[in-house]
């Protein structure tokens, strides 16, 4: 641990989880409510689902911005910031008259989670090193997966009764919630030495530290990767599981749970892995599993096409993801630790570039499940390069 700083204590933890978490509570609980908007606003479905666009593009702008903006001038004014607009965005989606505005606010609104995301990311390195970081990194996914259970479960339950303005209204009430957790529990974690030269100049240097690096871009290859395989599953599930395979919403809804819950579990057991096993070495022999795995699907679904089976090698495929996204992230970062922020964003913008390419990609051609299964055997596979480039150097002292 960094003497004189902050202790990465488990409270810490669960409120960076809860900024981090985020993208998942402002997408997830925001799904069921989307007929709604169209009808309330008098719009056409295109225009609602520029909202959810126009919420990815603001999360991926408010990495690349403030990242090394905040390795210039510090975590906690910028994370306080961040906290505060995405309140204000969640309070103007609420209100919003029309669709222009809304897709605004959502704009807005993703700067703000951008910057909550790429700092609560950065401040791990700054605080521990080595095993503590890939630990607190895992730890991480671990409360974030219950993100993705919860947030479709409480944006139906609001939406139904209320309406789709009532969801913005519990997003305002958890961004005060992420506004008190940074005001009252974190404290700055990048001391005045340590921070690199501000201006545009400042930027740019930063963002080149990090990108003359061939071991992080590895790592964040597999970072973006792995998060494109399991978002070829989220993005093709519900086409897959209820139009060809004929579940019901509720029936596709437990299938989802189910499987954030295998996000949990291998949280934990990777958790405990790292106890002895360096994340790279974790990270290797996953990858492999996962590879072959995913072969094993693409089989499943041209060959057998037995619906049993496909849930059981999904619910493995999805439990194959936080070894590969944990690990990746501590690694990562440990490389570039000087330059945390930036690296922070680099890592949150590829991951978000990547899923936004698969999401189409897999929707192409007449069967869905063999677009989905395709999609993520390719990014495995992509995936598994760049873990073997990564160790082609010298591993990162995780001591």
């Amino acid at each position: 641990m960094v003497q004189g700083k902050q202790q990465l204590s488990t409270p810490l933890l669960l409120g960076l989880a809860l900024l981090t978490a985020t993208p998942a509570l402002s997408t997830d609980m925001y799904l069921p409510a989307l007929p709604m908007v169209a009808t309330d606003l008098d719009t056409t479905t295109p225009m609602v689902q520029l909202t959810l666009s126009a919420f990815m593009a603001g999360m991926a702008m408010g990495q690349l911005i403030i990242g090394p903006i905040s390795d210039s001038i510090g975590r906690r004014r910028l994370l306080l910031a961040g906290a505060v607009i995405s309140l204000v965005a969640s309070i103007a989606c609420a209100l919003a008259p029309t669709i222009g505005v809304l897709i605004a606010m959502r704009l807005l609104q993703g700067l703000g989670g951008g910057a909550c995301v790429v700092i609560a990311r950065a401040v791990v390195p700054d605080l521990a090193r080595g095993r503590e970081a890939a630990q607190a990194f895992a730890l991480l996914m671990i409360i974030q997966a219950a993100a993705p259970i919860l947030a479709p479960v409480i944006g139906g339950v609001v939406s139904e009764p209320l309406g789709w303005r009532a969801v913005f209204w519990v997003l305002a009430a958890i961004n005060v919630a992420q506004v008190v957790v940074v005001a009252l529990g974190i404290r700055e974690s990048r001391p005045v030495g340590e921070r690199t030269g501000a201006g545009l100049r400042g930027m740019m240097s930063n963002y080149l530290y990090v990108l003359k690096n061939p071991q992080f871009l590895a790592y964040t290859l597999v970072l973006a990767l792995s998060f494109g395989a399991m978002f070829s599953y989220i993005s093709a599930s519900p086409f897959v599981l209820q139009n060809q395979m004929g579940m019901s919403p509720l029936m596709f809804s437990v299938v989802f749970a189910v499987n954030a819950v295998a996000l949990m579990l291998s949280g934990f057991i990777n958790r405990r892995l790292l106890q002895t096993l360096h994340p790279h070495h974790i990270m290797r022999g996953t990858m492999i599993s996962f590879i072959v795995l995913m072969l094993v699907l693409v089989a499943e679904v041209t060959l057998i096409r037995s619906t049993a089976l496909f849930l059981v090698l999904v619910f493995l495929a999805v439990a194959h993801v936080p070894f590969l996204m944990a690990n990746a992230t501590a690694l990562g970062t440990a490389v570039v630790r000087e330059r945390a922020g930036s690296g922070s964003a680099v890592m949150g913008f590829t991951q978000f570039a990547v899923g936004g390419i698969v999401s189409p990609l897999v929707g192409l051609g007449s069967d869905r499940a063999l677009s989905m299964a395709v999609g993520m055997v390719v990014c495995a596979l992509f995936a598994g390069t760049a873990v073997w480039v990564a160790g082609c150097r010298p591993l990162p002292d995780m001591g």
